[in-house]
């Protein structure tokens, strides 16, 4: 494992206790005032938002779209920390690493806590805005297609260590691309500053997350069985795939459940060809771990043309 950078690791660790957030909730805590005429969501990550059946709307019910896009977007942020990337961490740090070697375990063990806490920050930031917006209903929203498709992919695998592999694979994916969607979050200036900070707070710890599971990417993947190894090559391009496949799920149950005429045909508007916004996944990171574990030529994954192909698919987590 001479590839690994241990120092980089080690820095990371004994930097926890000044960086995380977590660690100093006070110096960084959720900031800004509340401003009832900002969106709660950018428009410009809406995939429909100015599309005509949504711009004769009113006012009020265009601010609803937009507070559920938030209250979605946190749901399905929690479901990805609960039911994808803890579990696979857990799975790292109890059964994979080896236990020689506190420097590897003791940065799961800290992510881990970063991600339970990201979890809690997102709760409340569900809560603020219903409290904030007078939201007394709740929408039946469904699960990201990424969670659906590890689900689907676990059903059909019969060995306990596949399963948990399998959720390795998607939470690698996740954790080292998730920057870019959040940067777009943290800069954005139109929306509520509680809302773009909740963001900047997670976006954070993830750069940190990502440059720590790159690196433990390395030690998990070296201590694989053959037969391990060979799976998690086969996985990792699903993984990929999942992540860049388009979800106008959720916009659909919320245009549907606040009543929206039209509210099918619109997304399938938004569907057609020529019609996506920017692609929020950042997959250069991923690029150079498959590349530096020498499997970059036996991924089914085109890194150019999949990327290029997927321009613009609105992500949601």
């Amino acid at each position: 494992m001479t590839n690994v950078n241990t120092a980089l690791i080690a820095q990371l660790n004994n930097a926890w206790p000044r960086r995380a957030t977590v660690c100093d909730m006070e110096r960084f805590r959720v900031e800004g005032e509340f401003d009832a005429k900002r969106p709660d969501y950018p428009v410009a990550l809406v995939p429909f938002f100015e599309h005509e059946g949504i711009q004769r709307l009113d006012e009020p019910l265009k601010r609803q779209i937009l507070s559920w896009g938030w209250i979605g977007y946190n749901r399905r942020t929690v479901a990805a920390e609960d039911h994808v990337v803890n579990p696979a961490l857990n799975y790292l740090a109890s059964e994979i690493l080896p236990d020689d070697d506190w420097i590897f375990t003791e940065s799961i063990r800290q992510t881990l806590i970063d991600e339970h806490y990201h979890t809690l920050m997102h709760l409340n930031a569900i809560q603020r805005t219903r409290h904030q917006r007078q939201i007394d209903i709740d929408m039946d929203l469904p699960m990201s297609i990424t969670y659906l498709e590890l689900e689907k992919l676990k059903q059909q695998l019969v060995e306990p260590w596949e399963k948990q592999l399998a959720a390795v694979a998607f939470a690698t994916v996740a954790e080292i691309s998730v920057n870019a969607f959040l940067d777009i979050l943290a800069d954005d200036e139109t929306i509520q500053p509680q809302n773009s900070s909740v963001a900047k707070l997670h976006n954070r710890d993830e750069y940190a997350h990502s440059k720590m599971l790159g690196e433990i990417g390395k030690v998990v993947f070296h201590r694989l069985t053959p037969k391990q190894k060979a799976f998690f090559v086969a996985t990792l391009p699903l993984a990929l795939r999942a992540f860049v496949a388009q979800d106008f799920s959720m916009w659909e149950a919320i245009l549907r459940q606040l009543k929206v005429p039209n509210a099918a045909g619109i997304i399938r508007d938004c569907q057609q060809p020529g019609k996506e916004t920017a692609l929020t996944r950042d997959y250069s990171g991923l690029h150079r771990l498959a590349d530096e574990l020498g499997i970059l030529g036996e991924l089914d994954f085109n890194f150019d043309g999949d990327r290029a192909s997927a321009a613009g698919m609105q992500r949601t987590n």
